[in-house]
């Protein structure tokens, strides 16, 4: 039961960006009900079995989060004081004629939403936590998630290059601008291809390292040394170079930037911690970065020229952060709902702002204007708990840092990302990142740690 409750919650994180990152009504609340389903599966097992439960996560990372969730329910709720609620259903009763609950919230529909989804995520976090215990589980788990990447970077890239203007069964002339895949907006698939990088890059210098433990050794040559070495890592470089191309060809300076760093950060921390600091330890860090840097040299031009041109004033971010951040202090503690930004900002823009802005393209400005200061700070606080337990991971594990290394290395390509962008609140996004950080907390652990039964 465990190995299929592990299978099935793999085939979940790595089909969620299928339908458009299930960024749809029907294909996010699929996701929260197999999601739920699958826990419960999990938990009925572990109670009929009476198997091992690991509660070695620092409580507080739980606390924090089940905190958000608390308010966004004391949100929705018509028990606040009036003082409380959204003035806009005052005004709603007074043109009505009638009387009207109210809620902190504009739109009680839209933060249950907001609410499942978030569930959904802290659901396959603990799903990977509880199933990745398991060394082998946990590079299984980065394994899947490192070739699911790989596929939908060929998908993306045959439909960019054969100009095919299409995502999916979609077709629009814009689409044939970037690789998207199945994702609407490139911003959003950039970092999904990051998060998949990451694990594909931790994955190959897994491979690339382990010897196969023999009775007899017999010394080689240098030359076949050099010979193995190539017949085990085309492949792997292979599929680095493709995903490369395919997070270039998206031309999203925030996700490429966020993505450079996270690797960085990733290939720093693969180097740092390396106890011997083999040379083989070195080429393999090497080849990574060789291949990447000729992807990127073939396919950089049109993203270079979007950097070069890169200005937040002209394209309305400043703007368009200054009347969000002055709309936050007309309710700072209470927030105007979870999951309402698009509703609720109309009633603050300006003319001078450009288009429809139903993202604020800053994550920690949209929380914050949804949740209030309180339970924004609430969550961000979660999250950062998860970086911070995979760098004393890293710190504490002997063997298996890898796992930890990855974890910081995606905390910090979403955090970066965030600033300038809304890829984390797109599901699959979100659900391949709680997927990634509940392996590598999971492996944050030393395996002498007994789970409590």
């Amino acid at each position: 039961m465990t190995r299929f409750l592990f299978r099935l919650t793999l085939l979940l994180v790595v089909l969620a960006p299928i339908p458009f990152g299930s960024n749809r009504e029907w294909s996010w609340t699929l996701c929260a009900v197999l999601a739920a389903a699958l826990t419960t599966l999990w938990v009925l097992d572990n109670l009929r079995q009476r198997g091992q439960v690991s509660l070695s996560l620092n409580p507080a990372i739980i606390i924090l989060f089940l905190l958000t969730c608390a308010w966004v329910v004391v949100q929705m709720s018509s028990l606040v004081p009036m003082s409380w609620k959204h003035p806009m259903w005052g005004m709603a009763a007074a043109a009505l004629d009638t009387s009207l609950p109210g809620a902190i919230t504009l739109s009680v529909d839209d933060s249950l939403t907001a609410l499942m989804r978030l569930v959904c995520y802290g659901l396959v976090f603990s799903l990977a936590f509880q199933l990745c215990r398991d060394r082998r589980k946990a590079q299984s788990a980065l394994q899947w998630i490192a070739i699911a990447g790989l596929v939908y970077a060929v998908y993306g890239l045959v439909v960019y290059w054969g100009d095919f203007k299409s995502v999916l069964w979609y077709y629009d002339d814009a689409f044939h601008q970037d690789v998207r895949a199945t994702f609407i907006n490139r911003n959003n698939f950039a970092t999904y291809l990051g998060l998949s990088l990451l694990c594909a890059i931790a994955v190959f210098y897994q491979k690339l390292l382990h010897r196969q433990a023999s009775v007899y050794h017999m010394p080689q040559s240098r030359q076949m040394e050099i010979k193995q070495y190539i017949l085990k890592s085309w492949k792997p470089l292979l599929g680095l170079s493709l995903m490369v191309t395919a997070l270039v060809s998206t031309h999203s300076r925030g996700g490429f930037v966020s993505t450079l760093i996270g690797c960085v950060v990733l290939l720093f921390l693969l180097d740092r911690k390396q106890i011997t600091k083999s040379i083989r330890s070195r080429v393999v860090i090497t080849s990574a970065v060789v291949v990447a840097g000729m992807a990127f040299w073939v396919s950089s031009e049109i993203l270079l020229n979007r950097m070069a041109q890169t200005s937040l004033d002209r394209e309305g971010r400043i703007t368009a952060y200054q009347v969000i951040s002055e709309s936050i202090l007309d309710n700072p503690l209470h927030g105007f709902g979870y999951g309402t930004f698009t509703d609720s900002f109309r009633l603050y823009r300006t003319d001078d702002m450009k288009g429809h802005l139903n993202k604020a393209h800053n994550t920690y400005l949209e929380n914050v204007f949804e949740l209030g200061w309180p339970a924004a700070s609430s969550l961000s606080m979660a999250i950062l708990g998860l970086g911070l337990t995979c760098i004393f991971g890293i710190r504490r594990r002997q063997r298996d840092w890898v796992y930890p290394s990855v974890g910081v290395a995606a905390t910090i390509l979403v955090v970066i990302h965030s600033l300038v962008d809304f890829s984390l609140q797109i599901p699959a996004v979100a659900i391949t990142y709680a997927c990634i950080m509940g392996v590598a907390c999971a492996q944050s652990y030393s395996s002498r740690q007994k789970p409590s039964s």
